[in-house]
């Protein structure tokens, strides 16, 4: 992060705990928390940061700040709810200052990665995957980052990969406590998929059986794809071949 008083902003901030934690970090950044949920943005509206955070609502693809105001912008899996990710991304690019950064972080296989992925569960997941996907979510997101931070004009790009789900075997009570969370809360869009509610309550049980099985393997993976905008060139410019990275 730059040094003085960086100016950041969170794309799909929702209650604000990540542009909080910068605050505590850098206390003397200036931290725009944007989501398009109003209600997910009031959770966390009693947390730390003050005038120095603030809370605005609005469509991801349309942000309404001015061309170059922000010194870092940064989007955390917010990408795969979003249809229009290259909108999305290039306006991210837009408000970014000349030579500030963008940060995209994202999953790639949520949902889909299962190891023995059965006929039960595959008869299960496709209606489901594809329901959502109607609606703009794509789980193989992470993969289209480097693409997505390339057509917005992005440069010296850094691509990581790092595990993110990896369950490998019964799955351990608090992540338990998690996957039956989301469930729940995926419950609606499983029920339209699936055509009832016992279809979906079905669905959800086979999906934690899977999860409680010592011979079962479950697993997912964050793309991490950091880029520059441009500082203005009189000239043409090439951008260069990324930097891979990986875990270790």
């Amino acid at each position: 992060m730059p040094p003085g008083t960086p100016h950041v902003l969170d794309v799909g901030a929702g209650p604000g705990h990540i542009a909080q934690a910068v605050h505590r970090a850098r206390p003397g950044a200036r931290i725009v928390a944007f989501d398009g949920n109003p209600d997910r943005l009031a959770a966390g509206s009693a947390g730390p940061g003050g005038a120095a955070l603030v809370r605005r609502c609005g469509d991801a693809r349309h942000l309404p700040f001015d061309e170059g105001t922000f010194d870092i912008v940064y989007s955390r899996l917010m990408l795969q709810y979003v249809a229009e990710r290259d909108r999305a991304v290039a306006e991210m690019a837009r408000v970014t200052r000349p030579g500030g950064t963008v940060v995209l972080f994202d999953l790639d296989g949520q949902l889909v990665w299962h190891d023995p992925l059965t006929p039960e569960l595959r008869a299960v997941l496709d209606p489901v995957v594809a329901a959502l996907g109607a609606t703009g979510f794509d789980p193989h997101t992470g993969r289209g980052l480097y693409r997505l931070a390339r057509t917005a004009g992005l440069t010296d790009l850094t691509v990581r990969v790092d595990p993110y789900h990896l369950i490998a075997g019964a799955v351990n009570p608090v992540e338990r406590e998690q996957w039956q969370l989301k469930l729940d809360i995926a419950r609606p869009a499983i029920t339209r998929a699936l055509g009832s509610p016992g279809a979906a309550d079905a669905a959800i049980q086979l999906c934690l059986d899977h999860l409680d099985s010592e011979e079962t393997l479950t697993y997912s993976v964050t793309f991490t794809v950091t880029g520059r905008k441009q500082l203005p060139q009189t000239g043409g410019s090439v951008v260069g071949p990324p930097r891979h990275q990986h875990s270790e």
